[in-house]
């Protein structure tokens, strides 16, 4: 159970959840966050993002809609339609 009056921040983010039992190890999650971004293509993304991570103000544990917003907003990134990327590149 999340407990917000503790004032522990994540240090070492080693996974994300999904849901309160399943979860992502922090590498996955940073693929999957590549993939639905379209990063594929951005020099040393990865090593942006887990350099990003480091600075993640959050609270354990890290739910994996909450990662994504924040990286989001930190970075300027957004999630690309699967089937229409070009449509949220004009936006």
């Amino acid at each position: 159970m999340r407990d917000d009056n503790k004032n522990d921040r994540v240090v070492g983010l080693a996974c994300v959840h999904l849901t309160k039992t399943e979860h992502y190890q922090l590498d996955c999650f940073i693929k999957q966050y590549i993939q639905t971004r379209n990063l594929r293509s951005v020099p040393d993304i990865h090593e942006i993002l887990s350099s990003t991570l480091e600075h993640y103000p959050g609270k354990p544990p890290v739910m994996v809609n909450e990662l994504n917003a924040w990286i989001d907003k930190t970075l300027g990134y957004r999630a690309a339609h699967p089937e229409f990327p070009e449509v949220l590149e004009q936006g």
